[in-house]
């Protein structure tokens, strides 16, 4: 990525076809569309990219075998098909990934309506373009592959296949992908108010959050993609107060590997008729999600007790040994899904039943919005957006190339082959600086083709080859790598999403974060009351985690 100061000026030298408001997930496939498209775009996102719902999933790129409950097989359909697309573009980032379904004793129908249900999941999967067939796993299989399982509850289980990434690094690829095209990004920027020409809107006020500076930008078009907060950028142009948005909080906690012992993810049904997940992940295990209507404040939801009681209680159902303790807990985050409310739903509405399809609507002064939709999706619903403003703008949609963005790799690739053949060379690379075979694979996934950029900092300093936390992959030598190459400004920027050592272990990150900090410090030139203010800003982050997860809390 460009510097964010070079990004700024080009943000206000110009005027641009499209200005993007949010720089999630939604917001970066919408750039991605537009500039290999030839427009030009702008994306400002008022945190660091990737902050808000995008970096607080569930980390699957999945094909939505849960929506075949609700009947949606559309959905379930289209996402199969994308999850086998990004599998081929993202070769780096999104990989195959086994669950086991285990069956219950107890619960003989759910075993059946459960098997029904895999058979139509492989039908929709087959025509996709993938033989990934689910199976049945016997007990004495079951209890090879998930040792923790109790052997006197279950009697055996389903295997299915999906995908898993690493949401942010996933925006991230995006965002280069589109900056790459010509976008311009900058994180930090806030969207404060509307420019309007004949009733339409000509420019987007801004705020730099770091500096004050407010300015406005030229644009012929704008879209809100800023997911729960897509009611709050409406207002700015509407005297009524409109809710179309539905907050729902999902969290999820982080234990050992060794708290729970499993060869697979599990894909838990429980009493409340809900799922939950056991993914290993990042070297530990991540257990989630919750589904629950939220009236907090949506800048900073947070794990309560309670949620992360349920998360323990559901997983210690499943098992007679070793059941999960807070104590076992090293971490808990929190995200918003910005439900849209459809035709017959209101507010009292059960989160858990509500759509999970997206909603694009104009609102005033031309604004184009979208909300909702899934992880897996955002490439579905940028293609949706486009066609809609070039339907609605005959200025934009002359100067527009028909869209490319499924054959567009991710990760610097230039192909799948250059793929294999570029991970080859970074690995010999990487023997040959002795990188450990965990931390070679960590900063493929991350980077991609930009790991070499990575080595090369540790060629030229081989001490930056050591470990930010002890039981984690991550390497000081992206410290300045994310600082110098994707607009990391902030400590938690660092800790929290380009490396993922926030939401992992909150205590180790809390002892790694001084050295880190004193390194950004050298690198952004911060004096010492700003390099106290980012310790403080983690240290209250991590601590609302720990007193949640507290024995006592």
């Amino acid at each position: 990525m460009k510097s964010r100061r070079k990004s700024l000026e080009l943000a206000t030298s110009q005027t641009f076809d499209l200005v993007i408001i949010g720089g999630g997930i939604t917001g970066a496939g919408i750039a991605q569309n537009a500039a290999s498209r030839g427009l030009s775009v702008l994306v400002v996102e008022k945190n660091d990219f990737s902050s808000g719902t995008s970096s607080k999933t569930t980390k699957l790129i999945h094909g939505g075998l849960r929506y075949l409950e609700q009947l949606n097989f559309s959905l379930t359909r289209h996402l199969c098909q994308e999850r086998e697309r990004l599998k081929r573009l993202a070769p780096n980032l999104v990989r195959d990934f086994s669950f086991i379904l285990p069956f219950t004793k107890a619960n003989q129908l759910f075993n059946f309506k459960a098997a029904l249900g895999l058979t139509f999941y492989d039908l929709l999967t087959m025509s996709a373009g993938t033989g990934n067939a689910h199976g049945y796993v016997g007990k004495n299989k079951l209890r090879e592959a998930v040792p923790s399982l109790s052997n006197s509850l279950v009697s055996g289980g389903m295997s299915f296949h999906d995908a898993i990434t690493d949401d942010t690094r996933m925006v991230l690829a995006v965002l280069k992908s589109a900056e790459a095209h010509g976008a311009v990004l900058v994180n930090y920027v806030q969207a404060q108010g509307f420019e309007l020409e004949n009733n339409r809107i000509a420019g987007v006020k801004c705020r730099d959050r770091y500096s004050g500076k407010e300015f406005a930008v030229k644009t012929k078009a704008c879209v809100n993609a800023t997911g729960i907060w897509t009611d709050e950028i409406c207002s700015l142009l509407e005297e009524k107060e409109v809710k179309r948005v539905v907050p729902a909080k999902g969290i999820h906690i982080i234990v050992p590997s060794s708290a729970f012992e499993t060869n697979t993810a599990l894909f838990l049904p429980t009493k409340d008729k809900r799922f939950v997940f056991v993914v290993p992940w990042q070297r530990a295990l991540m257990i989630g999600t919750t589904d629950t209507p939220y009236t907090g404040d949506i800048n900073k939801p947070l794990a309560e007790s309670d949620e992360i009681d349920y998360l323990l209680s559901v997983v210690n159902a499943y098992t007679d040994k070793n059941k999960l303790k807070r104590s076992d807990v090293t971490a808990s985050f929190a995200g918003l899904r910005p439900l849209v409310r459809m035709h017959g739903e209101d507010s009292t509405s059960n989160t858990g039943s509500m759509s999970r399809d997206h909603l694009i609507f104009e609102s005033k002064g031309g604004l184009l919005n979208v909300a909702g939709g899934k992880l897996t999706s955002y490439r579905l619903m940028a293609q949706e957006l486009m066609d809609k403003l070039l339907a609605c703008s005959s200025d934009l949609s002359s100067k527009a190339a028909n869209s490319n963005t499924d054959h567009i790799m991710l990760g610097g690739w230039q192909s799948f082959d250059d793929f294999l053949a570029e991970s080859a060379a970074i690995s010999a690379r990487a023997r040959n600086l002795s990188i450990e075979p965990a931390s070679l694979e960590h900063l493929i996934a991350n980077y991609g083709r930009e790991a070499h950029g990575v080595l090369d900092l540790i060629e030229q300093e081989p001490a930056l080859n050591q470990r930010i936390c002890t039981d984690f992959p991550p390497l000081l030598a992206e410290v300045p790598f994310c600082v110098e190459n994707e607009m990391t400004v902030s400590l938690e920027d660092m800790l929290f999403r380009r490396t993922r050592l926030g939401i992992l272990n909150s205590r180790q990150c809390l002892a790694s974060a001084p050295k880190v900090a004193q390194f950004m410090q050298r690198l952004l030139h911060w004096d010492e009351y700003r390099l106290k203010l980012e310790l403080a800003a983690l240290e209250t982050e991590e601590e609302q985690c720990l007193q949640a997860v507290a024995p006592n809390a």
